[in-house]
Order: C-alpha cells, then sequence, then structure tokens
C-alpha cells in the first residue's frame, strides 16, 4: 500500500516513516503543511494518508484530511495528542474518523490502518 505521511515536525513524520515501512507498506511522499499534502495527494493518488492534526502553515490537519477525503476520496487517518471524543466535537471530525493518539506505538498504527482499509 502507498502512503502519505503529513506532519508538524520532522521527527514524527520520520518515526511515522518507519513504522509504516516495518509494517510491509511504502511511503511514497511526506509533507508538513496541508496545502502541500493536499497537492501531493492529488498527484500521487495513494492508497492512504497520515495526516497531524497540527501542520506547519495555516491549513490545520482536520481541514486538509476532510478535503483529502472528500474531493480524492482517499482514506485518513489522524494523527493527536488528544482522544478522539475530545476531537468529534471540538474539531468537526466526522463520527467514523480513525485516529492514532501520540506518542505513536506501531501495533496502534496497524490497527488504524487495518480499521481504515476495512471500511474502503
Amino acid at each position: 500500500m502507498e502512503v502519505i505521511i503529513a506532519g508538524y515536525e520532522p521527527k514524527t513524520v520520520f518515526e511515522l516513516e518507519q513504522m509504516v515501512s516495518n509494517l510491509g507498506h511504502e511511503v511514497i511522499a511526506s509533507a508538513f503543511t496541508g496545502d502541500s499534502a493536499i497537492k501531493i495527494t492529488r498527484k500521487l493518488k495513494p492508497d492512504l494518508v497520515l495526516v497531524d492534526l497540527n501542520l506547519q502553515g495555516e491549513m490545520k490537519g482536520v481541514d486538509a484530511g476532510k478535503k483529502i477525503t472528500e474531493d480524492m476520496n482517499v482514506p485518513v487517518i489522524y494523527i493527536t495528542v488528544f482522544t478522539k471524543n475530545c476531537l468529534t466535537k471540538s474539531l468537526q471530525l466526522p463520527d467514523d474518523a480513525v485516529t492514532v493518539s501520540k506518542p505513536i506505538k506501531q501495533d496502534h498504527l496497524k490497527f488504524a490502518i487495518s480499521n481504515i482499509m476495512s471500511k474502503k
């Protein structure tokens, strides 16, 4: 499976790249802003995008993720420091949004990927 990662911190993006690779998937690109995540997704058409809710630039991760899902029909997993219940209410995440909380553990990421791909 081809994956794009959009994150705020290079260290977090690098750690996610390692985990995704360890799970047998290929990271085809990474981005640090919402705009670049959207452009790269539109160009490369990945199977999955991991989006940190905190991105560089003006666009927040939730907005980038919603645009990617709605416009390109690419599944998105949201990376956050909060629990999903907080996010669904405060950020208007869809009820069926898949999230992974920081610090990210590989088995949690594996479960999230399996969960979101079963919905596809």
